[in-house]
């Protein structure tokens, strides 16, 4: 559960209909209500945000035939869509019971979209195979997308803008244009502007244990002082979400934040492409820093 939670909206789920075009939907008895929490009422581009989501079946719910996803859209003040963060729920509809409650977090990153201002949220339920959308009875939005709150974008703020120094390889992308990523060296250094005030530093990678015979160390490094450490034994996406003191950030004017690892690999020894010789530690796909 997050530890604090503004509850934004309640709504009532029936029937069925479309995604992206013109359809219609049946009317069949509503399957449960569905509330949606967010950890903050403003956050400032870039952030990491997250979403409480959950779903309260009816006793009379009709079992669901297929796996539908969750629609979760960030709409401008003129309802215009400006980002999707469409996904499947952990549970997979089709097990999904009467009387059943599933509830979940589901995190975020803000992009650095050009937008500040209040921005509405909607969700829904639909078919990835069929666009078939179930409807729900609430605030529609259009396209049966029903809007459950409100956000505050605020602009990023100048202490949250992180340098690249030392130790990163150059930003890499994936084939579809949904992940970019940087590898660091054994260590690499982010410097940004002290907002002398505690703050909190997040960052997402992964690791490759695979291509050592004891899994490297990970180390978070303000100053001299190790903030994090942990042992990187799995190849999955690990988050960390780190509060760091205005103690620990000193009292000069940029900080640097270091990610140290203990054991580096070369593509090109372990049989990759001959010619990639680069030291790879980690592979990192989202930092944010930010005061508190």
């Amino acid at each position: 559960m997050l530890s604090k939670q503004t509850y934004v909206g309640r709504l009532i789920i029936a029937g069925v209909c479309v995604l992206s075009c013109a359809c219609g939907g049946s009317t069949g008895s509503a399957v449960g209500t569905v509330t949606l929490g967010v950890d903050r009422v403003s956050a400032p581009l870039g952030a990491p945000l997250e979403f409480n989501i959950r779903f309260d079946l009816a006793p009379d719910l009709e079992p669901l035939t297929e796996d539908y996803r969750v629609l979760l859209h960030i709409l401008g003040s003129d309802e215009e869509l400006l980002w999707a963060e469409d996904h499947d729920p952990p549970l997979p509809t089709s097990q999904w019971r009467p009387n059943q409650t599933v509830e979940y977090q589901h995190r975020i990153q803000i992009p650095m979209y050009p937008y500040v201002g209040e921005a509405l949220i909607a969700v829904g339920l639909y078919s990835y195979r069929t666009g078939e959308r179930l409807p729900l009875a609430g605030q529609d939005l259009g396209q049966m997308a029903y809007q459950v709150g409100t956000i505050i974008l605020a602009p990023q703020p100048e202490s949250s803008f992180l340098v690249y120094e030392s130790g990163w390889h150059s930003a890499e992308f994936a084939t579809d244009g949904r992940n970019d990523w940087r590898w660091t060296t054994g260590r690499a250094v982010l410097s940004v502007r002290n907002p002398m005030a505690d703050a909190v530093f997040s960052f997402e990678l992964d690791a490759r244990p695979d291509m050592f015979e004891e899994p490297q160390t990970l180390a978070l490094v303000v100053g001299h002082e190790t903030l994090y450490e942990a042992v990187l034994d799995s190849n999955e996406r690990i988050y960390i979400r780190q509060e760091i003191s205005r103690e620990s950030l000193g009292a000069d004017e940029f900080v640097e934040l270091v990610l140290a690892v203990d054991q580096t690999f070369s593509p090109a020894s372990r049989g990759g492409a001959p010619e990639d010789t680069r030291e790879l530690g980690v592979r990192v796909f989202y930092s944010y820093f930010e005061a508190r």
